[in-house]
């Protein structure tokens, strides 16, 4: 068993290293080899995790130097198109513009953004939340993203510091090995490793409020404080407002805080908010999208592309859900924020991210298969593989989610035949 577990952890650090050899996406199969080996990885992985909940004996190390290895060997790598938007977006903000009211090609900021042509819809301005801007207006631009991963990955660690004061190691490696954890965040440099940290901070909070009975006020302070912030970055993250209530019942009075932080934050953006819950641009209606296919690719289109309607389904499913289970909040906050997420018109691969710390937590490992499998998002950048480009085919899709099916059917299946303890 142990043999088993060197072996897989090995080659899940060697596989990922090897994603360096395949980061330049201007050549045609480079998002083809980068996808194969990062599967390849997280086949590795999910061995690694599973082996390890036998290892006892110096599990502390071994947590931490792979954990910390994963992420040196993504530092490297060549970062997501979005960092030269937050270092756009930046600027905007340092010259005394609104980045909601002014794009980064605008003729008033002409040779102050380094990367101009490389930014996403330079010609739109911003669709990320005031939480997110704020934090780019701090960060000074620069012709590299090496500040961008140390900020973002120093709350990676963070996060996964706090998880480890929730779980036990092994528990808590099903996250913090995660190939797509620790590319998101070191590699990419997406800034939800933020929302990741406050999500962790919320669970921390609310589990320690459940747990004592005294100090209550300042756990219930501390969590709708860590909820406003994922709010604040993230607003989808609202979708666990209720959740937190019924986790706080009578001290609920204290989420007031975590509607007021936003509030505050879109104030000093003169009330801009990002167009959706998502925060995306809105070039497109759907991408990767694990719900809205079935019903708009065959009985109802949704011809007007009118992106509102997934935002108050995603709401009514979510309040819906919370409601349901009233009585048991955590896994009210695993499904509300499952269900946002499978609801979602646009699943980035760096959005099934926010729900990761959930899963573990609740040890829902099927999110994991899912963080697997995702990868196969980035085949979006080899657009001769699609009819439509940025469109997803039916091959794809079955690529995403019939492993996950497969795995949740195993899964169910091995509980069902647990023997029930007399």
């Amino acid at each position: 068993m142990k043999l088993r577990f060197w072996i897989a952890l090995g080659a899940e650090l060697l596989l990922f290293g090897s994603l360096n050899l395949f980061d330049d996406w201007t050549l045609e199969w480079m998002p083809v080899r980068f996808v194969g080996c990062a599967i390849l990885c997280g086949l590795a992985y999910l061995i690694a995790v599973t082996e390890f909940e036998a290892i006892k004996q110096n599990a502390g190390w071994i947590f931490w130097v792979a954990t910390v290895a994963l992420r040196l060997l993504a530092l490297p790598l060549t970062p997501a198109n979005e960092m030269w938007r937050f270092q756009g977006d930046g600027v905007i903000e340092r010259a005394g513009l609104n980045p909601y009211q002014v794009a980064p090609n605008t003729p008033e900021l002409s040779g102050k953004i380094p990367e101009l042509a490389r930014i996403p819809r330079n010609d739109t301005p911003t669709a990320f939340a005031p939480g997110a801007e704020a934090l780019f207006r701090i960060v000074p631009a620069s012709n590299n993203a090496l500040a961008y991963k140390l900020i973002f990955g120093t709350a990676d660690l963070l996060a996964i510091a706090l998880l480890l004061r929730l779980l036990d190691k092994q528990t808590a490696a099903w996250f913090a090995w995660n190939p797509l954890i620790a590319y998101s965040f070191f590699g990419a440099a997406h800034f939800d490793s933020i929302v990741l940290l406050a999500i962790v901070a919320l669970i921390f909070c609310l589990e320690r409020f459940a747990q004592t009975t005294s100090s209550r006020w300042k756990f219930a302070l501390g969590s709708a404080l860590a909820l406003g912030a994922a709010i604040t970055f993230r607003p989808v993250c609202g979708v666990l407002l209720v959740p937190s209530f019924f986790a706080l019942r009578r001290y609920s009075i204290a989420l007031t805080a975590a509607i007021a932080m936003p509030v505050a934050f879109a104030f000093a953006f003169r009330f801009s908010f990002p167009p959706d819950l998502f925060g995306d641009f809105g070039h497109v209606s759907r991408l990767n999208d694990l719900f809205w296919w079935l019903i708009e690719d065959t009985i109802l289109p949704n011809w007007h592309q009118q992106h509102y309607r997934y935002d108050v389904t995603i709401l009514i499913v979510s309040l819906a859900i919370a409601l349901a289970f009233a009585r048991n909040w955590r896994r009210g906050m695993l499904w509300s924020l499952g269900a946002a997420l499978i609801l979602a018109p646009v699943l980035h691969a760096w959005y099934l991210v926010w729900i990761l710390p959930i899963a573990t937590w609740r040890r829902a490992f099927a999110w994991h298969f899912l963080a697997v499998t995702i990868f196969a998002y980035y085949l979006f950048y080899n657009e001769r593989l699609f009819a439509l480009p940025w469109h997803a085919e039916p091959w794809l899709r079955g690529m995403i989610m019939l492993p996950v099916l497969f795995a949740m059917t195993v899964m169910a299946l091995q509980r069902l035949q647990r023997p029930v303890a007399a």
